[in-house]
């Protein structure tokens, strides 16, 4: 399960060298928005240069490269064709045809499917096709989502709850869980404010996002804690799968809730988030 996902702007050699010390689930090497275009070259480079030296690391890494109708993003895959990451973030991804080009480019080089494709929804007409976009090819692990570029897009005015954007969110994360996809939130800019950074996580979670964006190390444990089951939580799902499995009838109670199969199977998935397994 990939609950932390932080970008790393793939230019800065200092960074580059600070992320391999972060116990974040995935880093995400920065081509697109971080990197100036002068710089791009520079980028690819020393991402690569990365990768190479993380052969056998257990984070996961991605590529975050320029969207398909961008003049970089040509360039962006004939840099990957002496290495290639865990998975590719396609930048301002807004329709099944953007997947395609790059899932033609990867089949060239991959034809295991084993680098997968995270396309980032951050306009107006992406969400209108997020579940095309979801389902446009096996590669596709999950979606992201881009609150900032979103909220350009659509003229937004973010306000504390951030109600603006609960269509959008809720559209993503009901296309990735019916297409059996993970959904990923979009970061928190404000990377001092810890405490914001934890109302926004619990509320992705609770919303059904299975990971969250991060733009700074210091937002890596809060989510890494948020997105991962709390003591209590895994001792009740405990509780009520005992009590199911005990029991001769579908519904019953457990701790003065009714307990059916719906719950049944939410206790599951919590057990299975914390990497156990009830039989």
């Amino acid at each position: 399960m990939i609950r932390s996902l932080l970008f790393v702007p793939g230019d800065s050699e200092s960074k580059l060298q600070k992320a391999r010390q972060i116990a974040a689930d995935a880093l995400i090497l920065d081509w697109e928005d971080a990197v100036l275009p002068q710089n791009k070259v520079l980028a690819r480079k020393r991402s690569l240069d990365f990768l190479s030296g993380q052969a056998s690391s257990d984070t996961i890494l991605l590529i975050r490269i320029n969207p398909a109708p961008s003049p970089f993003f040509a360039e962006d895959c004939l840099a990957l064709e002496s290495i290639l990451p865990n998975a590719i973030l396609l930048g301002k991804c807004q329709s099944v045809s953007e997947v395609h080009q790059l899932n033609e480019f990867l089949t060239q080089r991959d034809a295991d499917n084993r680098v997968r494709i995270y396309p980032q929804v951050e306009s107006a007409l992406a969400i209108l096709n997020v579940f095309a976009i979801a389902t446009s090819c096996p590669r596709v692990a999950g979606l992201t989502f881009g609150a900032e570029d979103f909220s350009a897009d659509m003229g937004i005015t973010r306000t504390e709850g951030e109600i603006e954007l609960l269509y959008a969110r809720s559209a993503l994360v009901t296309a990735c869980r019916a297409a059996g996809r993970d959904a990923i939130d979009s970061p928190c800019l404000e990377w001092k404010a810890l405490e914001k950074l934890r109302a926004d996580t619990r509320a992705a979670r609770n919303m059904g996002f299975s990971g969250k964006l991060a733009i700074h190390p210091a937002q890596v444990p809060v989510i890494n804690e948020i997105f991962s089951p709390s003591a209590v939580e895994v001792e009740r799902a405990r509780r009520i799968l005992a009590a199911f499995s005990a029991s001769s009838s579908g519904v019953l109670t457990v701790d003065g809730s009714m307990v059916d199969e719906a719950v049944v199977r939410r206790a599951r998935q919590i057990l299975e988030m914390a990497g156990e397994s009830f039989s």
